[in-house]
């Protein structure tokens, strides 16, 4: 049996959330969901798993009706905790979000352009696209966007990139989602071909699930706000007030071989549930009276 080596610590970690749909006032989204709560406990929870977050990505409808408290009242409620994490906060709109509140309040700038952005993190490049199509609910990119993006990866980041954009390029369980898919994921796939885009993370619907295009990893956050619940059947939309989440996405060296290093996809809840040690304090400390060469032996082989 090999010894168990120390694991590398990963070499950026992004909190990914998604999908808010805030709502300035005393509102309740579809009159059930407190948005400006379940964004606050979202980020509570971001911070009490004490990682190093490089950043803190929310992918889309970041408002339910653009309304510009809403941006307002995101911004007051993400800048201190990024601030408190030395992250860097990283937006996209979505097909709820509107893009002259959105550029205004974020940007200070008067305009309906796509805030199309790069945030550089210790060389792991992010590039948000705004995939929302003015006027409807599907999403797609212009022919202005594909040319910037084309003209941004040809230049390699140190650590590669990673691509935020709200409407996920696979396909999708729901019939009806069907119809606000993304456009044109082949477009798309042949400029990430090559490139050096590690993964793609997206939401818009509402569950945690992963995909692929061209061999990258397309990771899709589960709704802040709520949840559509795929237990159901498939024609059918159900909201679910539960099992709402944000995504721990880590990404490590490349090792051996590799091209590029892994990215890991960690799904974290946003409320609290019952919880208790899996690993008591008494086996911690015995661990750590072992040699790290002998631990896997000590740790791993059964008892009878």
């Amino acid at each position: 049996m090999g010894s168990l080596a120390p694991r590398p610590a990963p070499t950026h970690v992004i909190a990914h959330l998604s999908d808010p749909h805030l709502i300035a006032g005393d509102r309740l989204l579809c009159g059930y969901i407190d948005t400006a709560t379940q964004l606050r406990q979202a980020l509570s929870r971001v911070e009490e798993s004490e990682e190093a977050i490089d950043a803190i990505v929310i992918s889309g409808d970041l408002t339910d009706s653009a309304d510009p408290a809403a941006y307002a009242m995101l911004l007051e409620i993400t800048r201190p905790v990024a601030d408190r994490l030395g992250a860097a906060l990283v937006t996209t709109g979505g097909n709820h979000d509107e893009r002259r509140p959105l550029a205004a309040t974020f940007y200070g700038l008067d305009t309906d352009a796509p805030q199309d952005r790069v945030t550089d993190l210790r060389g792991l490049r992010v590039i948000t696209l705004d995939s929302a199509v003015p006027g409807y609910h599907h999403g797609g990119f212009s022919d202005a966007q594909y040319d910037w993006l084309t003209d941004e990866l040809a230049t390699l980041a140190a650590c590669g990139t990673i691509l935020v954009m709200h409407h996920p390029p696979i396909t999708y369980r729901s019939p009806t989602m069907a119809m606000l898919d993304f456009d044109d994921p082949a477009r798309l796939r042949d400029i990430l071909v090559g490139s050096d885009v590690r993964a793609i993370l997206s939401g818009h619907l509402h569950v945690t699930t992963f995909g692929t295009l061209g061999g990258i990893p397309v990771i899709v956050a589960g709704g802040v706000s709520y949840v559509d619940d795929v237990g159901a059947p498939r024609e059918l939309m159900i909201g679910v007030d539960g099992p709402q989440s944000w995504n721990l996405v880590e990404l490590h060296s490349a090792r051996g071989s590799e091209r590029v290093g892994e990215v890991v996809t960690s799904v974290a809840p946003v409320a609290r549930h019952p919880s208790w040690p899996a690993l008591s304090d008494a086996v911690r400390d015995y661990l750590s009276t072992v040699p790290p060469d002998e631990r896997q032996e000590v740790f791993s082989r059964k008892r009878s």
